[in-house]
């Protein structure tokens, strides 16, 4: 009397069906997972805007003003109260700097070039000019 062998092992029905079991628990897990990543970019974005508020305030307590909006071309006339020598330094971004930890940066700017935006973008400073400020940066917005 001869004894066949008991084969162990998976059929090729049976592994189908894990793989397809499989397959759908990572359909089913990606979503959770993006919808976990985009909170915590959401979280870091709402952190972002929170820092630039702090910096808003700490610039007015070091200057007892907030920063102009920008720069402004005018004959040497004031603005609301504001002179040439008041926006000679950029716009708010540039102004805060060193509000948000970025005082190596606006140490290296150069605002000797001029009294407008386009001077200040230019020359020298025109390699800081597209530099990627993470506080200015919300991770959700694309980056086109």
């Amino acid at each position: 009397m001869e004894f066949r062998g008991t084969r162990r092992g998976f059929t090729l029905v049976e592994l189908l069906v894990v793989i397809a079991i499989i397959g759908v628990l990572v359909a089913m897990l990606l979503p959770a997972v993006q919808a976990a990543r985009e909170a915590a970019r959401r979280s870091s974005c709402s952190n972002n805007l929170k820092q630039l508020g702090l910096a808003l305030h700490n610039y007015h307590d070091t200057y007892k003003r907030f920063p102009n909006h920008g720069v402004f071309h005018s004959n040497n006339s004031s603005h609301n109260g504001l002179t040439w020598g008041d926006s000679s330094k950029g716009s708010l971004m540039v102004k805060i700097l060193p509000f948000i930890e970025q005082q190596p940066l606006y140490d290296k700017l150069d605002f000797s070039m001029g009294k407008g935006f386009e001077d200040l973008v230019d020359g020298n400073n025109k390699k800081y000019r597209d530099y990627d400020i993470e506080a200015f940066r919300c991770p959700s917005a694309s980056h086109e």
